[in-house]
């Protein structure tokens, strides 16, 4: 799990510790988890608390592996497209970054995936065939355009999250896309 352990360190750095934005639409966060994520951990059994002021780290990436990277399926993509999923999943949900992800896929090889959020064998296969004529730095560029795109949305759609666009953009989209081209 090295890869794991790299690409949560990038998400760590963005997401930093305790914090409380009246604007934050996740509410109170810890290392990037929301309360009903610490809820939901908890219930699973992965966390044995719920309290968000105490999570430690070692607890938020037992959460992100069982929560975000397995099922993102970011373990089964090739460097670094498997950080830029990872980190999707992470501030867009599991299933945001499928769909990011299956939009990608169907812009940079004119393919037809349903957009779902669900990365499963058609979306496998269709990533497969972008990956055999595209690098994969290429298509994580690709989704961090996409997802630029996605920000723009949501802040079109409810302008109380202003407050958080050239966040995102900058830690976000531009601290990734550096990381790429390291």
């Amino acid at each position: 799990m090295a890869r794991f352990d790299d690409c949560l360190q990038v998400v760590l750095g963005f997401e930093g510790g305790y914090s409380h934005h009246e604007a934050d639409r996740g509410g109170r966060t810890n290392w990037g988890i929301t309360e009903s994520t610490l809820k939901e951990a908890r219930k699973r059994g992965i966390v044995g608390h719920s309290d968000i002021a105490r999570l430690k780290t070692h607890e938020a990436a037992a959460i992100y592996e069982a929560l975000y990277w397995v099922p993102s399926r970011a373990d089964d993509m090739p460097e670094p497209l498997d950080l830029v999923v990872f980190d999707c999943a992470v501030n867009h949900g599991v299933g945001g970054a499928g769909r990011l992800l299956q939009q990608t896929v169907n812009a940079v090889m004119d393919a037809d995936l349903v957009v779902d959020g669900i990365v499963g064998p058609a979306t496998q296969r269709e990533l497969m065939k972008a990956l055999a004529v595209n690098r994969p730095e290429a298509l994580a560029l690709a989704m961090l355009a996409m997802r630029a795109r996605y920000f723009v949305r949501i802040v079109e759609g409810n302008s109380s999250q202003r407050a958080f666009f050239w966040g995102w953009i900058r830690q976000r989209v531009a601290n990734l896309i550096d990381k790429l081209r390291r």
